[in-house]
């Protein structure tokens, strides 16, 4: 390659890493906020479950979760990604759910889904599954809780119409060896007895709170609120896994471009070297040729 054009080639390689680099930041910065955004929320969690103590506390628990029925249909809120650069994120959640779905013996004609993402959607209606809906992955935060609260709504419609008895979320999560795996949690029917056992917990002071509303209403209102702090957490650190996998993507891509950077540069030095020194001989060839033709 000719050591002009070699040299447009390095400056669009160094191009394409300052890009890189950016998205490497930007991920880092996203992941940070994601991860603040949590810990707020295992804050506010702790707050909920204060709030059913009390309430477990002066009443019993109301037996409002979903019937278990003979007949048992399931819904799967899957949480992918709608961005690049983060390899088979969206593949490798259906395939946990598809093996889980095979473990358990479910079968497709009782199996729903809900994606929050639309190339998880398009995957999903590839598969042939039964998509009841799918939403747009969130892109900040601030709409992490709003998002959460449209899929509940969509998980009561399904309870109602589909007559859905258990409810899982799936979601990729950072594991501490800083790989990222797919998780699944439970969000319904919720543990009742568990609950009930709150009221033999010691409460921390000597004043505990009394509940303002008749306690069929509150636990309904604290049951939707816990679920959608659920469901924002699973999606804070589905979006949290996202952007680590995209950053260490991006790492390796930049340690690719700085490989073939310095080959590059060599290989142009060289060129540039092997230049000059054709000059130099024609240079020094000519001369000679001058001092013959003066003699």
């Amino acid at each position: 390659m000719p050591a002009e054009a070699l040299q447009r080639k390095i400056k669009t390689t160094k191009d394409l890493r300052e890009i890189v680099s950016n998205m490497k930041t930007l991920s880092s910065v996203s992941i940070l906020q994601y991860e603040q955004a949590n810990a707020v929320l295992r804050e506010y969690k702790h707050n909920l479950r204060d709030a059913f103590q009390a309430l477990a506390i002066h009443n019993d628990i109301p037996n409002l979760a979903i019937p278990m029925r003979v007949h048992q249909r399931y819904l799967f809120i899957l949480i992918g990604s709608d961005n690049g650069m983060v390899g088979r994120f969206n593949r490798e959640l259906i395939g946990n759910v598809a093996d889980f779905i095979s473990e358990q013996n479910i079968s497709s004609a009782d199996t729903y889904f809900v994606t929050v993402g639309k190339r998880l959607f398009a995957l999903a209606e590839q598969a042939k599954s039964s998509v009841l809906s799918g939403f747009a992955t969130s892109n900040s935060v601030k709409s992490i809780i709003s998002l959460a609260e449209q899929v509940i709504l969509r998980i009561d419609k399904a309870i109602l119409q589909n007559r859905v008895s258990e409810v899982y979320v799936c979601y990729h999560q950072r594991r501490k060896n800083a790989a990222v795996e797919v998780k699944m949690k439970k969000l319904l029917p919720i543990d009742i007895q568990q609950l009930q056992q709150l009221r033999y917990k010691k409460w921390e002071t000597n004043n505990i709170p009394l509940v303002p509303a008749k306690p069929d209403k509150m636990f309904a209102a604290l049951l939707r609120e816990s679920l959608t702090v659920e469901l924002a957490e699973c999606l804070n650190l589905s979006l949290a896994a996202e952007h680590f996998t995209r950053m260490t993507n991006m790492q390796n891509a930049e340690k690719n471009i700085d490989e073939n950077l310095e080959e590059m540069d060599l290989e142009y030095q060289q060129q540039r070297q092997e230049e000059i020194t054709s000059e130099l001989i024609d240079v020094i060839s000519g001369a000679n040729a001058m001092k013959k033709d003066e003699s």
